[in-house]
């Protein structure tokens, strides 16, 4: 990195960074909204078999961001193997 990226302020990762905290902040808000109309039918959610959320307004956000944080996250790290692993010099 250069000393002109430096004065710029954003670099690279800390724009993905805030991508990828605006998207899981996404999916909670609408897990959270979706939750809040209060289905009649809605059945309580399994993440990974591991942890259950209820079907309520925080149990949808939290299924939502732990969802999308979860598979968006381990996309990213692939990414980030990949580029090291095979990037020209």
């Amino acid at each position: 990195m250069t000393d002109g990226d430096d004065a710029a302020g954003f670099g690279g990762h800390r724009v993905i960074i805030t991508l990828y905290v605006i998207v899981v902040a996404i999916a909670g808000t609408m897990g959270g909204v979706i939750g809040s109309i209060g289905l009649r039918d809605a059945e309580p959610v399994t993440f990974l078999g591991l942890v259950t959320f209820q079907p309520t307004s925080f149990g949808l956000a939290m299924f939502g961001m732990t969802t999308v944080g979860t598979m968006l996250g381990v996309i990213l790290l692939l990414v980030v193997y990949v580029s090291r692993r095979y990037a020209d010099e």
